[in-house]
């Protein structure tokens, strides 16, 4: 609701199910699929903005968000995220908010 009004919604919400950081590195666990069974990682911006799949779209939006991020690996629903500096309050959350809109195309009234 926003406003008092439906928003109508293009696309499946993402659920993160749980995260865990072990120094500069994140574990985000989906329920849904994000990339193959082979993994796909990314440490250079450029490299993920110029790729086609959806780890490498997923990873330029990561890296876009926080300049901080240098490294991001796609392993089905799983992301693994390094962050240089780690990872202080709320930088979790709004990582969390970029991955579970993901699949979000249109958001209108």
């Amino acid at each position: 609701m926003l406003g008092g009004k439906e928003r109508k919604v293009l696309g499946q919400q993402i659920e993160v199910l749980s995260t865990h950081t072990v120094g500069d590195v994140l574990l985000v666990d989906t329920n849904r699929t994000l990339g193959g069974q082979d993994g796909e990682g990314y440490e250079d911006r450029d490299a993920a903005r110029s790729g086609l799949t959806f780890p490498a779209q997923l990873s330029a939006r990561l890296m876009d968000l926080d300049p901080r991020i240098n490294r991001v690996f796609t392993l089905s629903n799983t992301l693994t995220v390094r962050r240089e500096g780690g990872w202080p309050p709320g930088e979790v959350e709004r990582l969390s908010t970029s991955v579970s809109e993901f699949f979000l195309f249109y958001t209108g009234q």
